[in-house]
């Protein structure tokens, strides 16, 4: 009788892993629940699972460093390497350098083994990407217009283009396994909400995307995102405690302790911008408030003050190639004209430089970071940003706290935003198989 019911539960644990996990192509769910036998059979099944995950979350590694990794044996880890192999799903690359006798050989996932899309929203445009299980694109982006609100209609559209963009690959469903967003709003990741964007209908924007697409589905506030993907992809080195700060249209912030992103009680730890840090301020922020540093430090003011710029000097460097653009003001264009030596747009930048440092230097004094990372429209800007930010934590933040954390631009450059999409996928595609 005990053993019935041990084989019954392992039968419907095993159920629920096949209709919940999404890579069906890495198991045969047919041969797999005919050969099922009990615990045991679960076991070998989500050791398989954690392999998988190691190598997707590490790239090549050796036998032994899968080993120290998963926490099991050697031969336990050359088994489930040899099956996986038999299978297609992992393949050798390769030798490691040697550790004082023969080189060992490397393992990685094959690059055809699953794929997932990246979609990363912002506030006017939707850009979507393909990406192999080894993190590289395989079918160039696409970028459309859209403007994001908490309209049917605009998920409707959303949809539409990520429906087009899967049909375009002309790759079987089943490969492709997962699709990562990463967007703006203030975004409750474990309960797939956005409270700002998209949210209608009374189910959260996760429950209306897995309702229209078979694969799994992550959502992730965009600055946490990116945070992730330069932490994972952008060669940050052994950094544990990161900040990034990411300046489009509005200011985000992620937070990484210990090296995993903190997203706090409700999912909304980094709402950064919306500190009220400038009380003498009279420019209302989006949110409602005054003198919030979004108000005095994002892509939205430098556009609000070369527009009043442009109403002072009509014939500066700024104001010839806002004529000379085609659509409305950008913040990338006053970043452009600065290079180009137009004193306003410098001023500009400078003003938002010293507003954004004064921020830091409070982030600085409560989480003292090892790296802050800087990323959007105003790293682009280069010394013209963060020389302000500097003189500003020299006047706001102590000595002690900031002489240990380093402020770097960000590495991924206009990819950071679908490479976030992606490392949102990474981190959590397996978590909720291996959790349950």
């Amino acid at each position: 009788m005990i053993f019935f019911k041990k084989y019954f539960y392992a039968a419907q644990y095993f159920a629920y892993l096949m209709a919940h996990f999404r890579v069906m192509h890495l198991i045969n769910p047919q041969k797999a629940l005919t050969k099922i036998e009990g615990v045991v059979e679960v076991k070998n099944y989500l050791l398989r699972i954690r392999l998988i995950k190691n190598l997707y979350q590490k790239g090549a590694s050796t036998a032994n460093e899968v080993c120290g990794s998963m926490g099991i044996s050697l031969p336990t880890v050359n088994t489930l390497l040899t099956d996986l192999m038999r299978s297609g799903e992992v393949i050798k690359q390769g030798r490691a350098a040697s550790q004082g006798g023969r080189k060992p050989d490397l393992y990685r996932l094959a690059p055809d083994a699953f794929y997932v899309v990246a979609v990363d929203l912002s506030k006017y445009s939707c850009s979507l990407a393909l990406f192999n299980c080894q993190q590289e694109i395989v079918r160039e982006k696409v970028t459309h217009k859209l403007v994001l609100n908490n309209e049917p209609e605009t998920f409707e559209l959303l949809c539409q283009h990520i429906e087009s963009y899967l049909e375009a690959s002309a790759l079987p469903l089943d490969k492709i396994i997962a699709i990562g967003l990463s967007m703006p709003g203030l975004i409750d990741s474990k309960a797939g909400i956005n409270h700002t964007y998209l949210n209608f209908g009374g189910k959260s924007l996760q429950e209306h995307l897995e309702n229209r697409f078979p694969q799994s589905i992550f959502l992730e506030n965009d600055a946490r995102a990116m945070t992730l993907a330069e932490y994972k992809f952008g060669r940050v080195e052994a950094a544990q405690h990161v900040l990034g700060i990411f300046v489009g249209w509005g200011i985000g912030l992620g937070i990484i302790v210990d090296g995993k992103i903190y997203q706090g009680t409700s999912g909304f730890a980094g709402e950064f911008a919306h500190s009220p840090l400038f009380e003498s301020q009279e420019i209302n922020c989006t949110c409602g408030k005054k003198g919030c540093l979004e108000a005095v430090a994002s892509g939205t003011s430098i556009v609000r003050m070369a527009e009043e710029a442009l109403l002072l000097d009509k014939d500066s460097i700024l104001a010839r190639m806002a004529k000379a653009y085609k659509g409305p003001l950008d913040p990338n264009l006053v970043v452009r004209a600065a290079q180009e030596g137009d004193q306003r747009a410098i001023t500009i930048l400078s003003e938002v430089g010293l507003n954004l440092g004064r921020g830091i230097s409070m982030l600085i004094q409560l989480l003292n970071p090892e790296l802050i990372i800087l990323g959007g429209v105003v790293a682009e800007a280069n010394q013209y940003i963060l020389t302000p930010i500097q003189q500003a934590l020299n006047v706001y933040s102590m000595a002690k706290s900031r002489e240990k954390t380093k402020i770097a631009l960000y590495q991924l450059g206009n990819e950071v935003g679908l490479r976030g999409a992606v490392a949102v996928v990474t981190d959590k595609l397996f978590e909720e198989v291996l959790t349950k």
